[in-house]
């Protein structure tokens, strides 16, 4: 069926149970309720239904390939617009070191694209394989890298976005050093998008600076014996003046026994010592054949880190052996995710966190979390991610209805003693509908007041991503 409009012929809402049975999953454990699918393969296209939308009061949840954990791709009611048709490079300059990408296009294509012209984009989610550059934008994803190359927002120059008044408008960034001109929030639209999460437009365009291609880094695993002898050597790892710590990595990320047993499990070949309890996963980068003095002062840091198990140091300096780290980290989450569902029957399923801290407020904050979690006799827990940038994710994998209702609560406990040190409650994965009941944390009544204010503007008839964001 389609819908004529001036001289322009719009496919209509899919309305097809089975096909919509798709659209009702992400990685999250919410459910979708869409009465109709959009997959428009232009911005003119999705304007023209934002705009029919906003006509009837018809709410529309943009989504991108549904590797969310947050829920905020899943239609509670109302319309789904996916971005998956809209797909491919579109522009590519290596002299500026810039591209422009559809919004549907799978984060890990467009990365292999860009490196087939010696350029590399940083970010890197681990879903990167499935996730699209619409979606990273949209929860302003980072990854394990972000320790040196920071979040997608980073590298964010401009975004196309259709918005339901029926117009296509592309905001980009300033480019001047200085700017005082104005509220400095608002002084670039284009950071207003990034971790909307579909609740001010639908993302069609994306364009983001890159840099060069590393000419070679090296990755590994350093094995301590338990976790707080890990997040010690992460402290030393982190420290700027290189003539003390002697290493620059790009990544810092902590597994800890429970993960190193998933890792065990796979049988991959890469040795993991009995007395681990935990395992940092470190790269740096470096000039091509400069992978053993880099190995020489990380070897030299864990030779002074109490708690370190440097002789059971596992290396890889090729592209095989990098991979099959990675492969193994990326397991973990899996694997998780794959014991959470399990127990879905009986009102189970794994709850996962994305809190961050400042760096200094870490290490004691998860020793207290630590205890809350013994005191509440949840008895699987695992606790991996991005300590360089004091941001772990815990993992409660919880057996029913009664266990998940005390996960909950020591979750919104978490986010507010991690805001209360100057921290957030979502440092990647977005708010969508799993955690918007945590945003008071972080937000007090104005700063809400003015963030619904700006959405008025942008979506004047309310009918963008209902239930992302805001708290209930």
């Amino acid at each position: 069926m389609v819908v004529q409009s001036g001289s322009t012929v719009q496919p209509s809402p899919v309305a097809d149970p089975e096909v919509l049975e798709a659209y009702r999953h992400d990685a999250s454990p919410v459910i979708g309720n869409p009465e109709g699918l959009l997959r428009p393969q232009t911005a003119a296209e999705a304007a023209f239904w934002l705009a029919e939308a906003a006509g009837s009061g018809t709410a529309v949840t943009p989504c991108g390939l549904r590797s969310s954990t947050t829920g905020s791709g899943l239609a509670p009611h109302g319309w789904v617009m996916s971005c998956e048709r809209m797909t491919g490079l579109i522009d590519l300059d290596p002299e500026r070191r810039t591209a422009t990408v559809a919004s549907g296009t799978v984060l890990r294509e467009f990365k292999d694209a860009v490196e087939e012209h010696g350029l590399f984009y940083p970010p890197d989610p681990t879903s990167e394989g499935e996730c699209s550059l619409g979606g990273t934008v949209a929860c302003d994803a980072s990854g394990a890298r972000t320790y040196r190359y920071g979040a997608t927002h980073r590298w964010l120059r401009g975004v196309e976005v259709a918005l339901p008044d029926g117009s296509v408008r592309w905001f980009r960034k300033r480019r001047s050093d200085k700017d005082a001109t104005g509220y400095a929030g608002m002084r670039d639209l284009v950071q207003l998008m990034c971790g909307s999460e579909g609740t001010l437009g639908f993302i069609s365009k994306v364009e983001v600076d890159l840099i060069a291609k590393p000419e070679a880094f090296t990755a590994g695993f350093a094995f301590f014996v338990d976790v707080a002898s890990a997040l010690s050597f992460v402290g030393l790892a982190r420290d700027e003046d290189r003539a003390r710590s002697g290493v620059r990595p790009r990544c810092l990320e902590l597994l800890d026994g429970p993960c190193l047993e998933i890792m065990r499990a796979q049988g991959s070949g890469i040795a993991i010592p009995a007395s681990a309890g935990a395992v940092i996963f470190f790269e740096e980068e470096h000039a091509a054949g400069g992978d053993m003095d880099v190995l020489e002062r990380w070897w030299a840091l864990l030779e002074r880190s109490p708690g370190a198990l440097p002789d059971d140091t596992a290396v890889a300096t090729d592209r095989r052996q990098q991979e099959e780290l990675r492969t193994l980290r990326h397991a973990v989450p899996a694997t998780l995710n794959e014991e959470g569902h399990s127990f879905a029957p009986s009102g189970g399923k794994k709850i996962s966190t994305d809190w961050a801290v400042p760096f200094a407020e870490l290490a004691p904050l998860m020793s207290r979390i630590d205890a809350w979690i013994a005191e509440a006799g949840l008895s699987r827990t695992a606790r991996f991610g991005h300590v360089g940038n004091g941001h772990p994710h815990y993992n409660l994998i919880v057996r029913d209805a009664a266990e998940a209702a005390v996960a909950h609560e020591l979750v919104g406990r978490m986010c507010a003693e991690a805001c209360a040190v100057g921290g957030t409650i979502s440092a990647e994965h977005g708010v969508g509908k799993v955690k918007r009941n945590y945003v008071h944390h972080r937000f007090g009544e104005l700063e809400l007041a003015a963030m619904k204010a700006v959405k008025g503007v942008f979506d004047p008839a309310s009918i963008l991503a209902p239930g992302n964001l805001f708290p209930e």
